[in-house]
């Protein structure tokens, strides 16, 4: 992480924006509800970034202003915010005041392409929400209100992709230069050394329906600061700065979507079931790796969401308890991760432990179909590699009570998921926040509850694994939440 990295546990709630072209400026025919400089109308190619979902507030900008002693906006009176402007955009900011805040906290003002397709998305509309014309109920404008409202209320005026206020409030500076279109990165608009006037976005609370549309561009020279002129930042890295604690989690993408929980035995080429690995249970109970825990196999739709690589390892958990004094665990020599420890997931923590860092980091355990979902793709895989059973190459499992070990995260990348999660068979169990109950899975029935008095599920196996049935996607084990053990470790996912 950049010595600009967020400082100040500031949490910019991302939206992600998917790669690919959209549509940028107006046609010029429509010169009624445009103006001369959206067009020519053309398609603009981006990668994937992340938009703030709302502009920068006073408190976000007060927490940059006590860390770096930046000079306060002229309307905070006695350089106090005003209480009821807390929750307001930030203006009375110039274009350098923006940037200096985005780098502090390692972000970047948007491009004017940015800006405009996080407003727009891919069909071209007149307005954030469409093509309706806006209401009082989807923003802040025509003078209707005479003043900045709070940020993020007009949610009926949300982006296809789900961004606020991209329509009147404030103005909101973009990096980008005032030249003609059609939109090209690379011709000297976005030099932050060039002098000119750069582009501000989306209008203010005073304009008209036109000034508010997604493609409406208006100039501003950088040294001006008013009322109804703030801002928003982007990333394109959001690992590495969507965080309170500074850890680099190295996420996975996993996009929206069904897949099949559970086991009803995936046929390999015809065979029959290997009772090796699918005998039915012969415990009340449920004991791990036991089949008939797994069934029936069903459907689950998930949002999309993000999910470590790896487990946390011993590095990682090390930043949480330097920076809170929370107690170590019982395996560090002298409390201290030596360079042979650094690297292996970290073990010997209990449930509070791990809500303790996942709270703290801004992160939480995955559920139970999360877990699955990333370990076993969409093709119902047994295995994260497939459909052949493990071996020493692909997984640290079947060792002994009296030499068994964890291996350093990532040592076998042949095994990686569909994904490319990595660990998630063998090395150690992985807690997640589901309860551990019978099948069909269903997240409504309390069992995401993190508070219950019952076994919750492990996931994956671990290096005591007797058997390659433990490792399968689907296998699930459990215990309760006070247990501790040299084998059961966690990774984290965020929404």
């Amino acid at each position: 992480m950049s010595q600009s990295a967020n400082k100040a546990q500031i949490s910019f709630d991302w939206v992600e924006i998917p790669s690919g072209e959209f549509l940028m400026g107006s046609n010029p025919i429509e010169q009624v509800v445009s103006y001369r400089d959206e067009s020519p109308q053309h398609q603009v190619d981006l990668p994937e970034f992340f938009m703030s979902a709302k502009p920068i507030t006073n408190t976000e900008y007060e927490k940059f202003v006590k860390s770096t002693g930046h000079k306060k906006p002229g309307h905070w009176i006695g350089g106090v915010v005003p209480e009821d402007r807390k929750d307001h955009p930030v203006t009375y900011i110039d274009w350098d005041d923006a940037n200096q805040f985005a780098k502090w906290c390692g972000a970047r003002l948007p491009t004017e392409a940015e800006w405009e397709k996080s407003a727009r998305g891919i069909d071209g509309r007149k307005f954030p929400w469409g093509e309706d014309d806006p209401t009082e109920q989807k923003a802040n404008f025509g003078n209707l209100i005479g003043d900045t409202t709070k940020v993020g209320i007009y949610k009926d005026g949300a982006s296809t992709y789900g961004v606020l206020d991209l329509a009147g409030n404030v103005w909101e500076w973009t990096s980008s230069l005032h030249f003609d279109y059609p939109y090209k990165l690379d011709d000297g608009r976005e030099n932050p050394e060039t002098w000119g006037a750069r582009v501000v976005r989306g209008g203010n609370y005073l304009h008209s329906g036109k000034n508010i549309r997604c493609a409406d561009r208006h100039s501003i020279y950088p040294s001006a600061r008013d009322i109804y002129i703030g801002f928003r930042v982007v990333t394109d890295d959001l690992a590495k700065i969507n965080q309170k604690s500074k850890i680099d989690f190295e996420w996975k993408k996993i996009p929206a979507g069904e897949f099949l929980m559970g086991s009803e035995f995936t046929p390999i080429s015809g065979d029959a079931p290997d009772p090796e690995y699918f005998g039915v249970s012969k415990h009340g109970a449920n004991r791990p790796a036991d089949f008939d825990n797994e069934i029936p196999q069903h459907k689950i739709l998930l949002d999309k969401y993000r999910i470590s690589k790896t487990p946390v390892t011993n590095a990682q958990y090390e930043i949480f308890t330097k920076a809170t004094g929370y107690p170590v665990p019982g395996h560090w020599p002298e409390g201290v991760v030596t360079p042979e420890l650094a690297n292996h997931p970290v073990v010997y923590v209990d449930w509070a432990d791990v809500q303790s860092f996942c709270i703290w980091a801004g992160v939480a355990l995955p559920t139970e179909p999360q877990w699955e979902r990333a370990a076993r793709g969409i093709d119902g895989r047994i295995w994260p590699w497939g459909n052949f059973p493990p071996n020493k190459e692909l997984a640290n499992y079947g060792q002994t009570d009296k030499t068994g070990r964890t291996n350093t995260v990532g040592f076998y990348p042949a095994a990686a998921s569909p994904d490319g999660l990595l660990d998630v068979a063998g090395n150690v169990w992985e807690m997640v926040g589901s309860a551990y109950r019978s099948y069909p899975y269903e997240a409504s029935d309390g069992r995401e509850n993190l508070n219950l008095p019952e076994e919750y599920v492990l996931r994956g196996g671990s290096f005591y694994s007797p058997h390659g049935r433990y490792l399968r996607t689907t296998a699930r084990s459990m215990n309760y939440q006070f247990r501790r053990r040299d084998h059961i470790g966690f990774r984290v996912v965020q929404a």
